[in-house]
């Protein structure tokens, strides 16, 4: 028997869910939006999806994606660069638009596009990535992942800080002259991005805080990735109940941990073996630690220290003050580097926004910062690690 080992690649961060289940509120209220903006070009929508990092954001926002296209709505991914930059969403919209971008060219002045090593450049004096999406017809849903970065290096007197405000606020608020809908996927910071765009009022069901799936939901993943992926044979209830002990519903957990699952069992010829699943948990638990060590990059030793310090305080949902995380922060590096610090957990999702509180999102991240940051000192001045944290709760 050759157990299955962590040579094989692993799951990809972002992306669309090989096995998709769950979320059925959510896509509900998405379709509902869908359906009211088209009745109604005049009232424009942004659907927000904001959570920690492996909540399945950018798989929900590809479901969204399938939802518009099924409804006719056509469909367009953008990054925060094309929401300022004509060039760049020019380049985006090339394909499909470009008998329009050929129109506007010629009205421009210009017979042609200009070619620079291979790369199209285009040239549209008076023209921004608003006023050209505001030349189309048919319903448009515009995508943005990792919307946590809007306006990042944009200061107010920026030009293209207003080009973006003014963009957003037409899509938020309606002001496109067609059904336009914005939906963007981004971690705990991006409602505060957008708020710095001066978008901070959601219409109902368009803001969504991702969390964990649901047990159902969970199961059903891990089934399909053993029964369809790996083709086992039996019955998959054991293996099922041990992978969603280890991943709390988080869905990229879940699915690294059911790839494994798959590759392990088409390794031992369909068959489920303790054996098996062993070496799966065991990959499981690696590729878990690696996912944290990534997210925790760029915070030094004294700041994650700092960071599960403050949480040894944590209310009993493992929530914690920004006060006295910046007061752990500030008593290891100083004023300037905790802020720094504090900015960067935030942006990387090492830290979660929650109802004016914060946590470390993941109740396995949560044991991992513990596990390795969290230090007591005793009288004669040794460390020992904190026992026995409290597991979070759903």
């Amino acid at each position: 028997m050759n157990d299955f080992t962590d040579t094989n690649p692993d799951i990809e961060d972002r992306g669309e869910a090989k096995y998709f289940h769950g979320r059925k509120g959510i896509l509900g209220r998405f379709q509902r939006r869908l359906k009211w903006t088209e009745q109604d070009p005049k009232k424009g929508t942004t659907f927000l999806i904001q959570a920690a990092p492996g909540a399945g954001k950018s798989a929900l926002l590809c479901k969204c994606e399938e939802l518009a296209e099924g409804q006719g709505w056509e469909t367009l991914r953008i990054n925060t660069k094309a929401l300022w930059d004509t060039d760049a969403m020019c380049q985006i919209l090339e394909g499909g638009w470009k008998h329009l971008l050929d129109e506007i060219a010629v009205n421009a002045g210009f017979d042609k596009w200009i070619q620079i090593q291979g790369a199209a450049k285009f040239k549209l004096p008076g023209h921004t990535p608003q006023s050209i999406i505001e030349r189309g017809k048919d319903p448009l849903l515009l995508l943005l992942d990792e919307a946590q970065t809007l306006g990042t290096g944009m200061a107010p007197t920026d030009a293209r800080y207003e080009t973006v405000k003014v963009f957003l606020d037409s899509l938020h608020n309606g002001g496109m002259g067609r059904p336009v809908m914005l939906a963007v996927a981004g971690l705990s910071a991006t409602a505060d991005a957008f708020e710095g765009m001066d978008v901070s009022r959601f219409k109902d069901n368009c803001y969504v805080e991702l969390g964990p799936l649901k047990e159902e939901a969970e199961r059903k993943v891990i089934e399909d990735w053993l029964k369809k992926e790996g083709r086992a044979k039996g019955d998959p209830t054991p293996w099922i109940d041990a992978i969603a002990r280890e991943t709390h519903g988080w869905p990229q957990h879940v699915a690294a941990y059911a790839q494994s699952a798959a590759l392990q069992v088409r390794t031992d010829k369909k068959v489920m073996t303790p054996r098996g699943l062993q070496a799966v948990l065991e990959v499981g638990r690696r590729k878990r630690t690696k996912f944290y060590e990534t997210r925790a990059k760029g915070l030094d030793e004294d700041h994650r220290t700092a960071i599960a310090s403050a949480f040894a305080s944590a209310r009993k949902d493992q929530t914690q003050t920004r006060k006295a995380i910046m007061e752990s922060l500030v008593k290891a590096v100083g004023r300037q580097e905790a802020d720094t610090a504090f900015k960067r957990a935030l942006k990387k999702g090492v830290l979660d926004h929650r109802n004016g509180r914060y946590a470390i999102p993941i109740p396995s991240m949560f044991a991992w910062f513990s596990d390795n940051y969290f230090i007591v000192r005793d009288p004669p001045g040794q460390s020992l690690p904190c026992p026995n944290l409290p597991p979070a709760e759903h």
